[in-house]
């Protein structure tokens, strides 16, 4: 083996280690940021009604048959997607009712639903937005043809669960 070829191979290691000691310096010398959202005291209840105060989304004058389609911003359909009904007592208290299923094209029908008002659940995550009203006034059948708009993850609700 060359004197040339020895040094070349000498450099390439000195090269690798000093890089693998940089990479090792950066990754034990720097400081990383953790930045939390949320309550900073236990109660996540009190927290989640402070930073998300709740109304009805569904205010139904008279019983009604409640149907429609559920999409995402490119029309889209939510196949399989699971809608929950709750009746709205107070902005900290909402009763659970009933769970539905949209069909393979995002079509639902919740059947007829008692005037009242309620809190209806488009969205088991808040990767989507809940509508913040769904228009049925008046009408025997309603028709909700609702697009469900992404929501950001850094939001101060982020840790609350859907309500």
């Amino acid at each position: 083996m060359g004197r040339k070829h020895l040094c070349d191979i000498v450099f390439s290691v000195k090269s690798v280690t000093f890089a693998f000691f940089v990479v090792l310096l950066l990754v034990i010398g720097t400081a990383g940021q953790l930045v939390s959202i949320g309550p900073e005291h236990s109660n996540l209840t009190e927290y989640c009604q402070s930073v998300e105060p709740l109304r009805p989304n569904l205010m139904l004058k008279e019983d009604t048959q409640i149907l429609g389609r559920l999409t995402d911003q490119s029309k889209a359909p939510f196949q399989k997607t699971t809608i929950e009904l709750r009746r709205y007592i107070s902005p900290g208290k909402q009763v659970f009712l009933k769970r539905f299923s949209t069909d393979g094209e995002g079509y639902f029908d919740l059947g007829v639903i008692k005037r009242g008002n309620y809190r209806l659940l488009l969205s088991s995550s808040r990767e989507f937005r809940q509508p913040e009203t769904l228009e049925c006034w008046g009408k025997k059948k309603c028709t909700l043809d609702t697009v469900l708009i992404v929501n950001p993850t850094d939001l101060p609700t982020a840790p609350c669960p859907i309500r």
